[in-house]
């Protein structure tokens, strides 16, 4: 990838809305539903049935983000009414949303339109500029100041949509939000080289699809009005994650390692454990859930009891509200329950507010075959392999019979003690290399089935088994055979005899 070496000229005529409505590729109502004319609401209803519109939060200070408070807004019209009021926003199109944040979770965005990144310090328009160029980035499409620092955002051109899209573009934040952290060289990192050019310095904990500071006339510092190819930039996150030997989003679950060790440094957990300021609120998780989240994370890693809660009194003693030591009693021995494994990740990533990146080694023990509905074919094999060795003899090396009726008496002689399904009969006799496996030739009520294994052909009347392998026998014929043999051989003596004798009693010309 070419690296970029001019910056982006910003536009110098717009307005906050403008900005707005560009980072969230329009996806509001014009005017609030309220305000609507005959054709507003034709025209909109067709954009809400073609999924083009959602909803965003926003906040009037950090006193209603600490205690999980938000305003929904689902038009430009009052986004830019209440402009001036305004704080943060979710620049992510939700598809819908509540007053208690509630809906603001990642699996309710309706698509992801641009990625933000966030700095605590202050720095040069320039150094942010420079930045992006060593990364092989262009310039942000926004930049924001904030009280203590800037944000800046990429606006992908084309929206990241359904589940699968909605992951890449998460994938495609991550990216971009550590490039910026520390600033390396792309040729120095194919080297093998790790020493950053220099440390801009984001903040890598801060979750890039949250909260954002809302575009004001007051704090737009850049706007070009330029979006990033979204293509482009999910090829640019793959080989950024191939060079720094991340997993990628299309091979993330092959490519890692499973393991019951290491939960307790994921960068989630730990910005948890991290957040002395926790404290929950209606619709939101808080200082419970931790204690539910990061007991089942050790009792994942196998401490026990006591030691968890050692280690979350010690967690308690440090968080500006701590809990009572009953609750944590009774919060820990509620996750020590058999049913729960480990801590669910959504509720991580929510509570955090980031990426988990531990991936969890739950197996569940495979139940008895009594206790499931179903057998695998392995099993049915095994039974009629079992009921061959104990019914055929060497004169009738076989199970005959319809499919039907085979397929009842193989199943009814199992362990499992009830009928097998015809076509799962026929579905283990095609698979099944162990079997043996002929038919009559006929059809509808004459058709018969004849099985047997190897080793019980093998014991069979070597007549027929010699006569069997060098095909002068069609196999259908060779079952009568035997069975002629077993049960009319006295008879077939007999009928020639006197066969014998009544050609000699005739004579010649008789």
């Amino acid at each position: 990838m070419e690296q970029v070496k001019h910056i982006l000229e910003p536009i110098t005529e717009y307005t906050s809305l403008d900005v707005m409505r560009f980072m969230v590729h329009g996806a509001l109502y014009e005017k609030s539903p309220k305000h609507w004319t005959m054709d507003d609401r034709k025209r909109e209803m067709q954009r809400e049935r073609l999924r083009e519109v959602g909803v965003v939060h926003v906040t009037t200070g950090k006193e209603q983000l600490s205690t999980g408070q938000s305003i929904v807004v689902s038009s430009f019209e009052t986004l830019e009414r209440l402009n001036n009021h305004l704080t943060h926003w979710t620049p992510q199109v939700y598809m819908w949303g509540k007053a208690n944040n509630e809906g603001r979770n990642f699996e309710n965005i309706r698509f992801i339109t641009c990625v933000g990144v966030e700095i605590d310090k202050k720095i040069s328009l320039e150094e942010i500029h420079y930045a992006a160029a060593v990364n092989n980035l262009p310039s942000p499409s926004v930049i924001l100041s904030t009280p203590r620092g800037l944000q800046w955002f990429y606006v992908f051109s084309t929206p990241f949509l359904t589940e699968k899209g909605r992951k890449a573009g998460r994938f495609v934040s991550e990216e971009i939000k550590r490039a910026f952290v520390n600033v390396m060289d792309a040729s120095e990192v194919e080297e093998g080289t790790t020493k950053p050019i220099f440390e801009l310095e984001a903040d890598l904990g801060a979750y890039s699809l949250g909260y954002f500071r809302i575009p004001r006339e007051d704090n737009i510092l850049y706007f070009n009005g330029q979006a990033l190819n979204s293509e482009w930039a999910l090829a640019w996150a793959k080989e950024q994650s191939r060079k720094h030997k991340r997993p990628a989003v299309a091979n993330t679950s092959s490519s890692r390692m499973y393991k019951k060790v290491g939960i307790m440094e994921d960068p989630a957990i730990q910005s948890i454990i991290n957040n002395v300021f926790l404290r929950g609120c209606k619709g939101k998780l808080g200082r419970n859930n931790a204690v539910f989240i990061l007991s089942l994370a050790m009792k994942y890693e196998g401490k026990t009891e006591s030691e968890i809660i050692d280690k979350i009194d010690e967690w308690n003693s440090q968080i500006k509200s701590p809990l009572k030591h009953t609750e944590i009693l009774r919060t820990v021995r509620s996750a020590m329950n058999d049913k729960y494994n480990a801590p669910k990740k959504d509720y991580v990533e929510e509570l955090a507010e980031m990426r988990m990146e531990f991936v969890f080694d739950i197996r569940t023990p495979a139940k008895e075959r009594l206790d499931r509905q179903q057998s695998h074919y392995s099993e049915w094999e095994q039974d009629i392999i079992e009921m061959v060795e104990q019914q055929c003899t060497s004169d009738a090396p076989y199970l005959c019979g319809s499919l039907r009726a085979l397929a009842q008496k193989i199943g009814e002689e199992s362990p499992v003690g009830k009928a097998m399904n015809k076509s799962s009969l026929s579905d283990v006799l095609k698979v099944s290399k162990k079997i043996i496996v002929k038919t009559n030739g006929k059809k509808g009520r004459n058709a018969r089935t004849y099985i047997t294994t190897r080793s019980v052909l093998l014991k069979s009347n070597k007549h027929n088994f010699k006569a069997f392998l060098l095909g002068k026998l069609a196999f259908n014929e060779e079952i009568e055979s035997a069975t002629l043999e077993v049960q009319f051989q006295g008879r077939t003596s007999e009928a020639e005899a006197n066969k014998n004798s009544e050609n000699k009693r005739s004579g010649p010309g008789g």
